[in-house]
């Protein structure tokens, strides 16, 4: 493969990479803000619990407790349906974060053959100026040397 090949290997998986990249990061925000959606649920259902438990102690209507008790429900239900939200999230990442590290894998291969590639360019290249400068020096010998194989001019 020629090295254009390889450039152009190499800039197509670089893209590749640089978009799954970006995908990742959407989707990790997109975890965060669930968790943190998750989260003020989940703070909301204690604070009120407290105020709850603390207004049933000085009141104690029974009204007031199926009030409190349809609210929890309620509130148990959204609670459990962010935790949904947010595992479908958390895998959706986590199949973007594969990908996001697949197109790095494949990056780092294509650049890893690209320099191989340049490397065996060198070595021939080396090894070709070494025969050239043996072959130059042959001749610049047999030059300097004395004609042996006629007797007649030694």
């Amino acid at each position: 493969m020629s090295d254009t090949i390889f450039s152009v290997l190499v800039d197509m998986a670089q893209r590749e990479r640089n978009t799954t990249s970006k995908r990742l990061s959407e989707a990790k925000a997109r975890v965060d803000a669930a968790q943190a959606q998750l989260d003020a649920l989940e703070k909301y259902r204690a604070e009120y619990n407290e105020r709850q438990r603390a207004r049933m102690i000085s009141a104690g209507s029974s009204e007031g407790m199926r009030n409190f008790n349809a609210f929890v429900i309620k509130l148990e239900s959204a609670i459990k349906q962010q935790k949904r939200e947010l595992d479908n999230l958390q895998l959706k990442y986590d199949e973007v974060k594969a990908a996001e590290q697949n197109a790095q894998k494949r990056v780092m291969s294509f650049e890893t053959l690209m320099d191989r590639r340049a490397e065996e360019a060198r070595q021939i290249s080396h090894l070709a100026e070494r025969k050239l400068e043996d072959e130059r020096s042959a001749s610049a010998y047999a030059r300097r040397r004395p004609n042996t194989s006629n007797p007649r001019l030694a």
